[in-house]
């Protein structure tokens, strides 16, 4: 009371807002409860729009590596065989990356899955026997498991970090729980699998068998690596071929759709190329690579399309080998964002997909696999990599390129060389992430907008207090009373409600966030649920972000103050005299 009485501004505005006294109680009450359910509702949005993004953030990180690592070989992605590059030791240096949590072997692929209460189509990805890290995200989610994997989990509980799935070439897997509903699986049951090596790869090989043979479609490139020795000058033994002709069979070979190149097409075209671009400084040919490339322009104009085709035909039954799996547990997949339908062994995707070392050898030696090679671990499509913080990693890319190994000298295999290549999480659910960071943005704007709205009818309810007050300030200016006091009175109102609001909004956010599961439980048994689980498959999310309950409590306050200070400013300039006679 004491701050009060030395305070006119703030005596008249306590007392103009006092809920006991005046009529005008009323209209504070109602400035009161539209600051802070204004508050309320911002907080509250932009609350469940963070925990939204934070929950599938964490639901697509389940899945999904920060980093993919892969081989290109300048055409596309390539498979990193254990022949070429230690994928072992190479996912050894990268885990010793600072930042870097766990690394681990990339196989996925799509197949089909067969019942006898039906048959689906399916993706599936591989699990490193005794990888803790690959298997902590899975381990959460499992609903149903068998005995054994029940143990392994609770080894697992218990601190231990060796978890054995898939441990030697024990054909068994783990489904998501919708997959076991349409295919009617329980744990202990079989799934046959028929995975494809690349359903991608199939249809263009198909596509590829629908066209002629580029090579000797084009009559010009034909002739040039037939007449490519006619006119070569002599020089240090060897034969000087012009820079021109050697440039037009580089850009011939450029310009082929390297998608509907046979496989004896492409192999001819890159030994061209590597011979080409060699000699294109004036380097001469020597007899052994004249003979070279007699050879392989004879075995192009050679290349039968029909003996090629049954080539690539094969190609694609190579791809399809089919295995009976024991399902031994079933795991809940978020709906929002499905993961994998199978999990497998690494050990059996690599045989079913091609990838195991005895086929990789054999493949290799064009000799069929007789026995399982000692050393060998075959081949994956890609290394992935979990880091610490996966939305602010820093330069832990460049980190990890500067581990791995140097891929770049061309090889009989690869005569053009290798490349690495790394792809973030971010890149691949680029659009997603925008998406919700938008519609954060725009909640954010439409509902300031509203905000700034109600702060206009509080500057409206002033104007009308204000006019309503005209005798009670003329006769404080006519008493003495500076239109800084008159000003004060309004403003002292606008702060007062202002900061009140802001609290009581802050408050009933805060108790709103805490029962929100049953309000939406309530309105959902009204027809009303604002937030369905059938559409996200996932609770109500709120995150409780002090910053920004300050920030918008404090937007608020600005804006009602700002919004009282105006009419305040326009009575305080008012002619006493007419004031007191128009009353």
């Amino acid at each position: 009371m004491k701050i009060l009485r030395r305070n006119l501004s703030l005596m008249l505005a306590v007392r103009y807002l006092n809920p006991l006294r005046t009529m005008f109680s009323v209209i504070t009450l109602i400035c009161l409860g539209g600051v802070a359910l204004g508050v309320m509702v911002l907080i509250v949005v932009l609350s469940v729009m963070s925990g939204l993004q934070t929950t599938m953030e964490e639901r697509v990180l389940a899945f999904t590596p920060h980093y993919s690592v892969a081989l290109t070989d300048g055409f596309g992605r390539s498979a990193i065989s254990d022949q070429e590059c230690n994928w072992a030791e190479t996912i050894d240096k990268i885990k010793a990356v600072p930042g870097v949590v766990s690394v681990y072997p990339q196989l996925e692929n799509d197949g089909f899955a067969q019942t006898s209460h039906g048959r689906m189509t399916v993706h599936f990805n591989a699990i490193q026997p005794h990888n803790y890290e690959q298997w902590l995200p899975l381990r959460e989610m499992l609903k149903e498991q068998d005995e054994w994997l029940a143990g392994e989990q609770a080894r697992l509980q218990a601190g231990e970090q060796d978890f054995g799935f898939g441990e030697g070439l024990n054909q068994e897997c783990i489904i998501s729980a919708p997959t076991a509903t349409s295919l009617g699986l329980s744990v202990g049951d079989t799934l046959h699998l028929t995975p494809v090596g690349s359903l991608d790869e199939v249809a263009s090989i198909y596509a590829m068998i629908q066209s002629p043979l580029q090579t000797q479609e084009n009559k010009e490139f034909m002739e040039g690596i037939a007449t490519v020795f006619e006119g070569a000058a002599e020089a240090n033994g060897g034969l000087t071929v012009s820079a021109e002709k050697l440039d037009q069979i580089l850009q011939t070979i450029q310009k082929f759709d390297h998608k509907k190149l046979r496989d004896s097409e492409k192999d001819a075209c890159d030994t061209l190329y590597m011979l080409a671009a060699d000699h294109m400084g004036g380097v001469p040919f020597t007899a052994e690579e004249q003979q070279k490339w007699k050879d392989t322009a004879a075995a192009v104009a050679a290349l039968d399309r029909d003996k090629e085709d049954g080539k690539a035909v094969k190609s694609i039954n190579e791809m399809v080998m089919p295995v009976d799996l024991k399902v031994i547990g079933i795991y809940q997949a978020p709906e929002n964002m499905p993961g994998p339908n199978i999990y497998l062994p690494l050990t059996i995707a690599q045989d079913v997909m091609g990838y195991s070392a005895t086929a990789s050898e054999a493949a290799a030696d064009e000799m069929p696999p007789t026995e399982d090679i000692p050393g060998r671990s075959g081949q994956i499509m890609g290394i992935c990599v979990r880091v610490a913080d996966p939305n602010n990693p820093g330069n832990i890319e460049m980190r990890i390129m500067e581990v791995l190994p140097d891929m770049s000298a061309p090889t009989q295999a690869r005569p053009l060389g290798m490349g690495w290549h790394i792809s973030p999480w971010t890149k691949s659910f680029e659009q997603w992430y925008k998406l919700i960071a938008n519609e954060r943005i725009m909640m954010s704007f439409v509902l300031s907008i509203i905000s700034l709205i109600a702060s206009f009818c509080i500057m409206a309810v002033m104007f009308t207090m204000s006019m309503q007050r005209k005798r009670e300030i003329a006769v404080l200016q006519a008493l003495g009373a500076t239109p800084g006091k008159i000003m004060g009175i309004f403003a002292w109102q606008g702060v007062i409600i202002g900061f009140v609001g802001a609290v009581l909004g802050v408050v009933l956010a805060l108790l709103v966030l805490y029962f929100r599961l049953e309000i939406q439980a309530a309105l959902a048994s009204i027809g009303m649920d604002p937030f369905p689980m059938q559409a996200h498959g996932i609770e109500l999310p709120a995150e409780y972000d002090a910053a920004m309950f300050a920030r918008q409590a404090i937007q608020a306050f600005i804006m009602v103050t700002i919004a009282s200070i105006i009419p305040a400013f326009i009575v305080s300039r008012q002619d006493p005299a007419k004031a007191l006679r128009a009353n």
